[in-house]
């Protein structure tokens, strides 16, 4: 593994969509227009062949250099030591994100090229849509390959910009605006407790290099030699959690996510399956020294992975909107990720990200070509019958749903499995929890494809659905593939391709402290075991999954009036799930309602009390001036007499002394 190389790979991987981006700025507008969105696929392309060539390098590598810090220059300096570097970290983790994050990418833009020419855009809207996507590739893969804290949140806040930017890119259209403040503003709650966490990283070990910080974590000792207190690390840990919380969604923070489906469906496609809300599951993984050092802290992980996986598909359950359900299935496999490596299972968690990307992908993309089809509506209660009309749609969608719903050989089944039999293994009702939102995941999927694809045909008036154009239907199909078959690069007896390329990244930090690889919570470590004890959980997860794709199939095609009388017999459940457990209600009334308020008295007291002192201290001056002016009347004779009296009283006064 040559360091030259890695260097020149990593260096062509940030700078070849920045340079899309920018050119797609400059040029867009004024020479390409309509052509602009070769200069995105260029960019995105030569950065995905680029991360191909660096897989080939790690996997070429001997055990002992399969991880390599690669510095490019100092960039803050103290004398002749350098205090911050711009450097990458090429393992196998980084390799990994990198062609899960530009391979999505590079689809979503072709996709997007036919998409967005469908669509109603502001003025040069085109050309800027491309150029934000470019720069959310460069900088998702900034974030990854940053060798130390600081380039990790500088990339982690630049995604943030270009969410906020491309969710709002309707930005005539309130309902965007909104959601692309809400997205910033919620972020920057949990990237407050992320930058105070990097900068306790600083003040306890005096470097925010990972491999030292990891380092000295793992034995026990501050920068300055002194004993690492367990506190610390816990407190560590939390803060950086905070950020986790904010970018992938996980409660409390999670509800920026569905409101971000105001942007067009290639943003959603990108957003949910391979930037910005991976990268907390990547930054976890990648922080597992830190985490896994405090076993409070990997607990608070596990708990909160489980339930927000389980909250969010409660709510999907009853949502219209196909993007919107898409949105909550996101926040609910995103819970499985959290959970996975809360309960140390960190190359599941990243297996499943993997084959989320596809499948996730695959589902906005062809939710976008639905409602291309559709003229921009939406609403899967004012459609339906469609398979005929969109056969390739049908098809793809089909493939992306099967693979979330844990459909037995799809890639969702043999990931999401995984998770949950090392979340059985340490914390049984985690897994419990687990295998109940795994039911649910089946059962709203399907519900989905039913309403869309089945029944009687039925369009909204106007509306003459057509199939989409190669464009948007290629990414499909290559996605759909992936849907189908990403999974298999993680199965096999020694725990497959997938996993023995991650067993260097977390051989000493997950693997070497999971409780269950020593027989803790009364799990046995066995070495052998029998049909039951290996198959049995697959049996029962591909079981609930036809549950679950069963119970969709009776309610929703079958006998389809037994959802308004379930509705009818539970009215108060319904409600609240429909309002998504009034949790944007509860932090307007909470948070928002009281900012608000606290704002008018502020705006009263500048207006009343502030200006009004202002006022009085002026009245004086202002009332002398008045005064004085009056004696002020442009005639020359009377100014000449009151210097004349002024004169001789001067005399006088002078003289009398």
């Amino acid at each position: 593994m040559s360091v030259e190389t890695l260097t020149i790979c990593g260096i062509v991987i940030l700078l070849a969509p920045l340079a899309g981006a920018v050119l797609s700025g400059v040029l867009g507008p004024r020479l390409l227009r309509g052509s602009t969105h070769w200069l995105a696929i260029g960019g995105v392309g030569l950065a995905f062949i680029t991360s191909l060539v660096l897989m080939g390098q790690v996997r070429g590598a001997p055990p002992d250099g399969i991880s390599e810090t690669v510095s490019v220059y100092n960039w803050i300096t103290n004398g002749t030591d350098a205090v911050f570097r711009v450097e990458f970290l090429i393992d196998p983790l980084t390799a990994v994100m990198l062609i899960t994050v530009t391979g999505v990418s590079l689809l979503v833009v072709m996709y997007s090229r036919d998409y967005m020419r469908e669509h109603g855009k502001p003025e040069r809207g085109y050309e800027r849509f491309f150029a934000f996507l470019a720069l959310f590739v460069f900088s998702m893969c900034a974030l990854v390959l940053g060798g130390n804290f600081l380039l990790l949140y500088l990339g982690w806040e630049a995604v943030g910009l270009c969410s906020y930017l491309l969710i709002g890119f309707y930005y005539d259209r309130p309902a965007a605006a909104a959601a692309a403040k809400k997205a910033f503003l919620v972020n920057r709650v949990g990237d407050f407790g992320f930058g105070l966490g990097i900068l306790l990283i600083f003040l306890t070990f005096g470097t925010i290099e990972y491999g030292a910080v990891f380092h000295m974590v793992q034995e026990g000792v501050t920068g300055s030699g002194d004993p690492l207190a367990t506190g610390r690390v816990t407190t560590i840990a939390l803060l950086l959690l905070c950020g986790a919380c904010g970018k992938s969604a996980q409660l409390p923070l999670h509800v920026w996510l569905p409101d971000a489906m105001e942007g067009p469906s290639p943003v959603s496609a990108l957003i949910h399956a391979a930037t910005m809300v991976t990268a907390g599951i990547y930054m976890i993984a990648r922080c597992g020294a830190i985490f896994t050092a405090s076993p409070f802290a990997m607990t608070v992980v596990a708990v909160i992975g489980a339930v927000t996986a389980l909250f969010a598909a409660t709510i999907a359950i009853t949502q219209t909107d196909m993007k919107r359900i898409l949105a909550y299935s996101t926040v609910s496999q995103l819970g499985y990720m959290v959970l996975g490596v809360g309960v140390y299972a960190a190359d599941s968690a990243i297996f499943h990200l993997f084959t989320h990307a596809s499948f996730k992908a695959l589902l906005f993309l062809a939710a976008g070509s639905v409602m291309h089809a559709m003229g921009g509506i939406i609403d899967v209660r004012q459609f339906g019958g469609l398979r005929k009309v969109l056969p390739w749609t049908f098809a793809t969608f089909l493939a992306g749903s099967l693979a979330l719903a844990g459909f037995p050989l799809f890639s969702g089944f043999f990931s999401k499995d995984e998770i949950i039999h090392h979340a059985l293994m340490v914390h049984p009702i985690l897994g419990v929890v687990g295998l109940v939102t795994a039911l649910l995941t089946a059962f709203y999927t399907f519900r989905m494809v039913f309403l869309a694809f089945f029944g009687r045909q039925r369009v909204p008036e106007g509306v003459h659905p057509h199939e989409s154009g190669p464009w948007m239907l290629v990414p499909l199909v290559v996605l759909s593939i992936g849907a189908i078959g990403a999974g298999y690069v993680g199965i096999g007896a020694d725990g497959g391709v997938f996993h023995r390329f991650l067993t260097p990244v977390f051989a000493h930090t997950f693997a070497a402290h999971s409780p269950a690889s020593a027989g803790a919570h009364g799990v046995p470590v066995v070495e052998h075991v029998g049909f039951w004890a290996h198959y049995g959980l697959m049996i029962i997860s591909g079981a609930i999954a036809f549950v679950g794709i069963f119970a969709a199939y009776v309610l929703y095609l079958k006998e389809d009036w037994l959802p308004g009388l379930i509705r009818s017999i539970a009215p108060r459940a319904h409600r609240i799930l429909w309002n998504k457990y009034y949790v944007d209600e509860l932090y307007d009334a909470g948070l928002v309602e009281p900012a608000r308020q606290t704002g008018r008295v502020c705006v009263g007291l500048d207006d009343y009390l502030i200006d009004g002192l202002l006022w009085l201290i002026t009245a004086i001056p202002r009332a002398v001036g008045y005064l004085a002016r009056t004696y002020q009347s442009g005639m020359l004779q009377g100014y000449a007499l009151t210097m004349v009296v002024g004169i001789a009283i001067i005399v006088l006064l002078v003289f009398g002394a």
